[in-house]
Order: structure tokens, then C-alpha cells, then sequence
């Protein structure tokens, strides 16, 4: 900070903006920093929580911050769980009121375009889009944020068609650090529309998204629930390696999650929670694409004629935001083999770890994302080259309820992932780049992009906020 105490920022801006700046006691405040998916971003307590009504006030905010080089964090939804990567001891900045969602009146024969605040989670979108039979390549849950899904890339029902669900996005509204407001799409600030799309929080705060939206008045999908032995690991890693290789079904979908805790899986063995989806009519016994995954044997099975908005609403294990958690992920190519390694691995090591003895409620998860053709290759900033092959992101994640082991639950997922990480390398099948959305601090995020997509990165986050203000000032994933 300046010559400016953090008080007389926030007296500065309460000022300004009398019903925007929030201070520690007050109800506002209080339901402001409840809004966290890791419990231990709550215990950050900012000095004081900015929530904007408009943009203009956004970018005058960012203006005062700027120029007295106040520390800051931004939160859309709250979903991002690295430890203060989305709050701040200074001042937190919540997007929360700008919520407006509007359906744009189309001017072709496509459907309307969908144009929201950045404020909002995607369950309030799909609750619009769903009466008129429109779907957006949007989160698969519908208590995620759109702000850090979008401007990560974004992983959605649709991946294997649309690709990453930022490249759906047709205009940012952007906040930027001089205070101006500006518009990026195709043809104006394109070079900040292309950075946006993948680059994170380095360039701006984002207020409002418009979005392409796709007719789709009935789609295919659920949760099947299976318990994780040997035999149905194999299974479920050969049907999802078989899922990004070769001639691939664009209208398929799937997320494969496990699961364990020692009550809850009292056999011993992990669950499978896989969440399928399928994006057109199917027959009775499920779509062809992901038969591998339907005659897995299930202990439950909630797959359906349904719809995006209730597929959202769907249990998928980890969701909730009434637990502290944490992230750590990697990327890799190979067989069914290594994932069935890895996964073999990781639970052996979580149970002799002690997790449970720290917090018997803890739940330790692996979860599976493939990044096929359309997800990795390409000229976006979330691609790897214009020929790179399919590959595999895995998270590590981990929930507890106990506020005094976090730090000793921390390490030991970070023991965890450096060993799984030495393990793809050491085989020669490790890829150095990890989803942002499900990335740890320590994990490779935009150090594994190409050098290529760095510098641009570089280049225009220089030219639109020259003095740094979004490197220097602001946590999260930075430009390397």
C-alpha cells in the first residue's frame, strides 16, 4: 500500500459508495464471507467486503484500489478453494450484486444470446434458459460461480462439442484498473476477448458475460454409483479412456468421480460416482457412446430423460459449501493402466496418511476430467498447440470439517500429489498443465501453457493494465 492506510481506503470508498462497503459485525458483511466453498476462506476476514451494483462502480472502485495500491481479491461464486486466492486480509471484492440475467432478442435465425452478471451462479441461469428450451455450455453444478469457471475455460455437459465453455462467450464487460469500462468481443478489444477466455483475473475484473446459447429441449444423463473394486476400476478407466480416443460421440459426457471415507465406504473400497450426460434422444439401456460406463454394475443409478437444469441440481458428492477443502491436480496421457495405478495409489496412500484419524469426517475424492480433441488442441489460450492429443486432468480433493488440521491435511495432499505427479513422470506420461478450476497453488496452470500463449498473455495483460495492478496486487493463478 501507498501512503494511504487500508482505514482510509475504505473510508475513501465508503464515501463514494455508502450502501457498497461492507465492515466486519455488520449482517451484510457476515452473509458476505459466509459465501465460501472452502471454510477456510471464510476465516480470512477481509477489513472490508466491496460489493458493486453497476460496472461503472466497479471500475471506480478498482480505480481507488489502484491508485493506492491496495491489496484486493475478487469473488464471483466462491467455488475457487485455494487458501485466500479469492479473499483477501485487505479488501475483498464481491461480485454478488451484479446478478441480472437477460435473454437477448436474436438477430439471425440462431437462438438468443443469454447476457448475466458476473455475480451470479449458474443455477439462476439455467432456471431462465429452462422454460424456453435453451442450454449453455455452463457449470455442471448449479451452486458454481460463472466468474472463475468462465475465465478459466470452463468444462461444461457440452465439452466434447463446444469444446471449453469460454469459447461460447460472445463479449466480456470489463472493470479495468484505470476505472474504464470497456467491451471485448471479436471485433473490439479483441486481444483482451481472446486473453479473457482462459486468462483468469489478470487483466480486469469481468462484470457481465453474454453467452451463445444452443436449443435443447431434453437431454440424457445422471449419477451412477458404483462401489470401486478392482474389477469395476478397470472397467470405468478403460470406458474413459476409450471415451477421448479415436472417432469420439460429440454428444456424450462424462465426469468420474471417486470417492472415500471410512463409514461411509466401510467395504474398504472407494465409490465410483459417475455423471453421464448425453446431448439427444437415446434408447432405453443408455447411449451407445457411453455403454462402457452403463454396464458398470451400480448401487445406485439415477441416469434419466432430463433436462441441464435439473442434471445441475444433481448430488455430486462434493459440492457443498459447508465444508473447509482443498484442490491439487495434474494431467496425463497413457492407458487405462496408469489411471488404474494412480487410483490404486492415491487411496492406499490417503488411508496410511491419517486423514481420518485428524478428522473422521473428512472425505478424500479423485476425480477424472478428459480433455479430448476439441478441449486440446486448437489456438485458444486453454489449448496446447494446434495438434496436442487428448489427455486426462486429475483432481485431488479433500474435505474436512475441523479448522485446526487444515494446515496438517494440507500438507499431506501435497505429500500425495508430488508422488502421483514423480509417478507420471518418471513413465514418461506426464502433461505440464493443469485445469485452473481444479489446479492447487503449487500445480502448473500457466507455466504449462506454450511459450507462445505466455507471451501473448504477457502482451496484453501490458497493454491493458500497464501498471501491473492485476500481477501485483491481486492473489490467484498469475502469468508466467
Amino acid at each position: 500500500m501507498g501512503d494511504i492506510s487500508l482505514t482510509q481506503v475504505l473510508e475513501t470508498l465508503g464515501k463514494a459508495f455508502p450502501h457498497t462497503v461492507l465492515r466486519p459485525g455488520s449482517p451484510r458483511y457476515e452473509e458476505e464471507n459466509g459465501k465460501f466453498w472452502n471454510r477456510d476462506n471464510a476465516d480470512v476476514r477481509p477489513a472490508g467486503i466491496v460489493a458493486p451494483e453497476s460496472a461503472a462502480e466497479t471500475g471506480a472502485i478498482l480505480k481507488v484500489l489502484s491508485d493506492t495500491k491496495t491489496h484486493f481479491a475478487i469473488r464471483s461464486g466462491g467455488y475457487m478453494p485455494v487458501p485466500k486466492y479469492n479473499t483477501s486480509p485487505a479488501v475483498l471484492i464481491s461480485l454478488s450484486r451484479l446478478s441480472s440475467i437477460e435473454l437477448l432478442p436474436p438477430t439471425s435465425p440462431s437462438p438468443p444470446l443469454v447476457k448475466f452478471g458476473a455475480g451470479n451462479t449458474w443455477g439462476p441461469i439455467y432456471d431462465v434458459l429452462s422454460p424456453h428450451g435453451l442450454v449453455v455450455p455452463g457449470g455442471r453444478s448449479r451452486d458454481v460461480g460463472v466468474g472463475g469457471f468462465l475465465l478459466h475455460g470452463g468444462v461444461s455437459h457440452f465439452y466434447a462439442s463446444l469444446g471449453w465453455a469460454c469459447e461460447s462467450v460472445v463479449e466480456f464487460d470489463v472493470a479495468l484498473a484505470s476505472g474504464d469500462v470497456v467491451a471485448a468481443n471479436a471485433s473490439l478489444n479483441a486481444d483482451l476477448f481472446w486473453a479473457l477466455k482462459g486468462g483468469s483475473a489478470n487483466f480486469g475484473v469481468v462484470t457481465a458475460f453474454t453467452m451463445r446459447t444452443a436449443k435443447l429441449e431434453k437431454m440424457w444423463g445422471g449419477v451412477r454409483v458404483a462401489v470401486g473394486t478392482g474389477e469395476t476400476a478397470s472397467r470405468v478407466f478403460t470406458a474413459l479412456h476409450a471415451g477421448i480416443q479415436g472417432d469420439v460421440d460429440e454428444k456424450a459426457h462424462v465426469e468420474v468421480i471417486s470417492f472415500y471415507n471410512p463409514t461411509a465406504c466401510a467395504g474398504g473400497d472407494a465409490l465410483f460416482v459417475l455423471s453421464l450426460a448425453y446431448a439427444g434422444e437415446v434408447e432405453k439401456e443408455g447411449p451407445a457412446a457411453l455403454k462402457g460406463f452403463m454396464e458398470v454394475e451400480a448401487v445406485n443409478d439415477g441416469t434419466r430423460v432430463t433436462t441441464q437444469r435439473e442434471l445441475a441440481a444433481d448430488d455430486k458428492v462434493n459440492v457443498g459449501y459447508d465444508k473447509r477443502g482443498l484442490f491439487r491436480a495434474f494431467s496425463y496421457r497413457g492407458g487405462p493402466q496408469v489411471t488404474l495405478d494412480i487410483y490404486t495409489e492415491y487411496y492406499a496412500l490417503v488411508k496410511a496418511s491419517g486423514v481420518f484419524d485428524a478428522d473422521p469426517s473428512a472425505m478424500a475424492a479423485l476425480l477424472w476430467l478428459p480433455v479430448g480433441q476439441k478441449l486440446a488442441s486448437g489456438t485458444g489460450v486453454m489449448t496446447l498447440g494446434e495438434d496436442a492429443e487428448p489427455y486426462l486432468s486429475c483432481n485431488i480433493c479433500i474435505r474436512w470439517s475441523s479448522p485446526s488440521v487444515s494446515e496438517r491435511i494440507h500438507a499431506i495432499a501435497d505429500g500425495i500429489a508430488d508422488t502421483l505427479k514423480k509417478k507420471l513422470q518418471d513413465a514418461g506420461v506426464f502433461v505440464p498443465f493443469t485445469y485452473g478450476n481444479i489446479a492447487g497453488v503449487q500445480d502448473m496452470t500457466f507455466a504449462g501453457l506454450p511459450e507462445t500463449t505466455r507471451r501473448r498473455l504477457r502482451e496484453v495483460a501490458g497493454r491493458y493494465d500497464p501498471e501491473g495492478v492485476f500481477q501485483k496486487q491481486v492473489p490467484g493463478f498469475k502469468l508466467v
